[in-house]
This record gives structure tokens, sequence and C-alpha cells, in this order.
């Protein structure tokens, strides 16, 4: 090989890397320089976005101050017109219950009148109930004692003697009960003899 062969090789391969080495730092610029223009892109599209939502801004800060007049004119009616409405629904309020008192009074007679009414039947049908028990339960008693008096020796029926015998359980159930048993059972009878 000749010696002056060599350094042209090597000056070619140092040129072919140079070469590559600017080719790669071209590619990365051009990369950056793609970089770039999305970044730009960007930018514009935000500030594009920027531009917009101050817009919206303005427009909100416009409709809010519209709101806050209508809101300040409808207080005010809405103030006003309150006090008509408290008025007329204070003197609607007074009317009906004024109306609603003398029905209410009205229909209190009426009740008391048939409460009381009631209370003088239910009385009397108890006083009447009471009074056919016991002459009925008078009328067994004396038939029975007079069938014994006059046959002495013939034995009561069945029925009069089931009533004998219901007789002697109440008379001990009464002998048997307390005092505070003996007054509920006299208030209870003064309460049913009590007219109503």
């Amino acid at each position: 090989m000749n010696p002056d062969e060599q350094p042209a090789t090597s000056q070619g391969d140092f040129f072919n890397s140079l070469n590559d080495k600017v080719d790669a730092h071209g590619a990365l610029v051009d990369r950056f320089h793609v970089d770039l223009q999305t970044l730009s892109k960007q930018i514009a599209g935000c500030d594009k976005l920027v531009r917009m939502a101050h817009i919206s801004l303005n427009q909100i800060d416009a409709r809010i101050a519209e709101a806050v007049r209508i809101e300040t004119q409808a207080a005010v009616q809405l103030e006003a017109t309150g006090r008509e409405a408290a008025r007329a629904a204070s003197e609607a309020a007074n009317a009906a219950v004024a109306g609603l008192i003398g029905q209410m009074q009205a229909a209190t007679r009426e009740a008391a009148q048939v409460s009381g009414a009631l209370h003088r039947a239910r009385g009397q049908t108890g006083l009447w109930l009471a009074a056919y028990v016991a002459g009925t339960l008078a009328m067994c008693l004396l038939s029975a004692w007079i069938a014994y008096q006059v046959h002495p020796d013939t034995p009561l029926p069945p029925e009069l003697a089931g009533y004998a015998e219901q007789g002697r359980k109440h008379a001990a159930l009464l002998d048997k009960a307390s005092d505070k048993e003996l007054k509920l059972i006299k208030e209870i009878q003064a309460r049913r003899a009590r007219p109503k």
C-alpha cells in the first residue's frame, strides 16, 4: 500500500464522519424548528383561548351587572307587592278567622246539645236495664222462695238453682271485696244512677 494513499483515506473518513455529524446536527436543528413551530402554534392557540376567555369574562361581567340591576328592581317591586299582599292576606285571614270562630261556636253549641241528649238517653237506658235486671232477679228469687215455702221437698228447677248459685257466688265475692273495690262498685252504681 502506498504511504501517500493512507492519509487521503484517513482524511476521507474524517470528512465523512464530519459530514455525518453535520447531517445529524442539521436533523436536530430541523427537529428543533419543528418543535418550535409546534410550540408557537400551541402558544398562539393559548393566546386565542385567553382572548376568548377575556371576551367571555367581559360578557359575564355585563350579564352580572344586568342581573344585579334586574334583581334590584325586582326587590323593590317584591317589597311593594309583599306589603300589599300582606295587607290583603291579613284582612282575608281576619275575616276567615271570624267566620270560622262563629261556625265553631255554633257547632260547639250543637255538639253540647247532642252530647247532653245522648248522655241523658244513655243514662235512662242504663237505669231501665238495671231496673229490669233487678226486677227480674227479684221475681226469680221470690218465685223460688214461694215455691220452696209451698213445696219444701220439691227440688228447684235447674235454672232457678243456677240463679241461686250465681246469687250466692255474687254475695261471696262482695263479702271478700276490699274497701277499695267496694268504693269503686259504689262509684259505678252512682254514676249509672246519676241523670245526665
